[in-house]
């Protein structure tokens, strides 16, 4: 019995340990060759790959993302410039919740929309992605290449004199050109291999020579400090711990725009540097101090506040459209603008009507008062540059309704939204204008479903844009709403006798035909979020029991 234990004991600890070492390849290599119609990109590992759920086959797309779900990289980078046509760059990425850090995202960002195909090689190792381009490139000879690089001949001077350093590059290889430099200038120079060996140019004159490193680190985008009497220099991307450890880290905390709006209007070889903190709102980013001096002075010209407008709505309810226009003389008119909101088509009607008229208050509730017309609210919302704001002007009726479940009828009572929504969406650029999104809605209860028993809303909806002047009103007209009403009345016990009940029964059927005319008024506010107009804003604040101009009570 002790021996089964043991080796059921053993049994289970090997299925444990496979289950935890989940098998694995790495991509090795991902190259890009520009096309004379596109680019390929070959993407090369040693295993086999396969590919996750998420993962795009191609098509036209300005961005393709490939998921490797067995994969890891030995790529010691996470971004990849192209700047081939029609390809921008490559981003490589581990998902979350990757168990073990098995799995890769890849994704192929182009300059603009194109066609992509994405296959695998016989082996199994290998991914071409294949992107065309709209634009043909002209193909170069070989004869071509070598004449064009017998013109640009390579050349580097170096000359250190009284802690002054000149450099004369042409060509030169990056690594050489610091070699060339520590020997001419006495200096310990200590080079990651991070670093590529790539061709720089550069010329300058008579520089102190600790600042003449700084510009050359960062011209080149590396990253530099010194310790000692060393001068060490890595790659500006952190990929591991001797580029890391050149960099620095800052949270950028955004105070009027979201951190991921901020992250992504800067340019796209970034990436790789900035990360969201969407917790505190921050973007943190890991690069070399003078890249991060840059990217503080660019996020201090973005996260700028943006402007709020007021939107100030009257809903009103006339039982005819003629008794509001006769009132208010039939049109609006201004010097630019000349609408009305006239007869019922069943349409519905924007206009433009100019700024309000003073009186129109007063004339509304002298229509009011002869019950003519109900005003269903005046709301006023303000909204960030951009969003929506909804206005819903009706009630939620509630209805018992029958159900199947688990072969049997259930009652229930459901709310249904009956009335009008109106959803406004204005921006400004800044120029006086306000440019308006309107999405009128109006839904009434039509009947009930004889086999679900569930209401069915008759809805009438539009979408409309209109630029008007600040302070200015739209009118929208049309919103017609018909509601129909059966009333049962019987004589009490004699309606309730059999054959001769229908007797003393009546039904009457009444209908009421109504619309509804809104006028939305924008207007832009100031910095502090207060209209411009003083008047209008300090009547809007009597009216809401809020006045800061009125002195404030002495503390006891």
């Amino acid at each position: 019995m002790r021996t089964l234990l043991l080796l059921a004991l053993l049994f289970a600890g090997s299925l444990l340990g496979f289950a935890q070492n989940r098998p694995y390849c790495n991509v090795t290599s991902i190259e890009a060759q520009q096309l004379s119609n596109g680019v390929q990109i070959l993407i090369k590992a040693d295993g086999v790959l396969e590919f996750g759920p998420n993962s795009e086959d191609g098509g036209m797309q300005g961005r393709l993302r490939i998921e490797l779900a067995n994969a890891k990289s030995k790529i010691n980078r996470n971004f990849i410039d192209v700047s081939k046509f029609p390809v921008s760059y490559i981003q490589i990425s581990v998902p979350q919740g990757a168990k073990e850090g098995v799995g890769l995202t890849i994704v192929v960002a182009m300059f603009e929309p194109s066609m992509t195909s994405v296959e695998r090689s016989n082996d199994q190792q290998s991914i071409i992605v294949t992107v065309n381009s709209s634009r043909t490139l002209a193909e170069r000879s070989g004869a071509q290449e070598a004449a064009d690089e017998t013109k640009a001949r390579q050349s580097l001077a170096v000359a250190f004199e009284d802690g002054l350093l000149s450099v004369d590059a042409v060509k030169a290889n990056l690594r050489t050109l610091l070699a060339t430099v520590a020997r001419r200038a006495g200096l310990n120079v200590v080079v990651d291999d991070s670093v590529q060996s790539r061709e720089v140019s550069v010329s300058f004159r008579d520089m102190p020579l600790e600042e003449a490193l700084q510009a050359l680190a960062s011209a080149t985008g590396m990253a530099m400090r010194k310790e000692g009497d060393r001068f060490l220099f890595a790659d500006g991307v952190p990929v591991d711990l001797a580029t890391y450890s050149l960099s620095e880290t800052e949270s950028f905390r955004m105070k009027s725009i979201r951190a991921q709006t901020a992250s992504g209007l800067l340019p796209t070889f970034l990436y790789s540097y900035l990360h969201v903190n969407e917790a505190q709102n921050a973007v943190v980013v890991t690069a070399p101090k003078p890249m991060l001096d840059k990217i503080r002075e660019d996020f201090a010209k973005i996260d700028v506040a943006p402007p709020q407008i007021m939107i100030e709505a009257l809903a009103v309810e006339v039982s005819a459209t003629d008794d509001l226009l006769a009132e208010l003389n039939g049109s609006y008119t201004d010097a630019s603008t000349n609408a009305s909101v006239k007869p019922r088509d069943g349409q519905i009607r924007y206009a433009t009507v100019g700024a309000s008229p003073a009186d129109l208050q007063a004339k509304l509730t002298a229509l009011v008062a002869e019950g003519r017309a109900r005003v269903h609210a005046a709301p006023r919302m303000a909204a960030i540059n951009g969003r929506s704001a909804d206005i819903f002007i009706g009630e939620t009726k509630f209805i018992k309704v029958e159900v199947n479940s688990f072969g049997g009828k259930q009652e229930r009572i459901q709310g249904v939204d009956v009335g009008v929504k109106l959803s406004v969406r204005p921006w400004t650029g800044g120029n006086g204008e306000v440019t308006v999104t309107l999405v009128p809605e109006v839904s009434n209860i039509s009947e009930l479903d004889r086999e679900t028993g569930l209401p069915v809303l008759s809805t009438r909806r539009a979408e409309t844009t209109i630029r008007v002047k600040d302070g200015e009103t739209i009118a929208i007209g049309g919103l017609n709403q018909t509601q129909e009403y059966t009333t049962d009345t019987r004589v009490p016990f004699f309606g309730d006798l059999p054959l001769i009940g229908p007797l003393f029964q009546t039904k009457k059927k009444s209908r009421i035909d109504t619309e509804l005319v809104v006028f939305v008024t924008p207007h832009i506010l100031d910095e502090r979020g207060r209209l411009k107009d003083a008047a209008k804003e300090r009547e809007i604040r009597e009216r809401f029991g809020v006045d800061r101009s009125a002195p404030k009570p002495e503390a006891p």
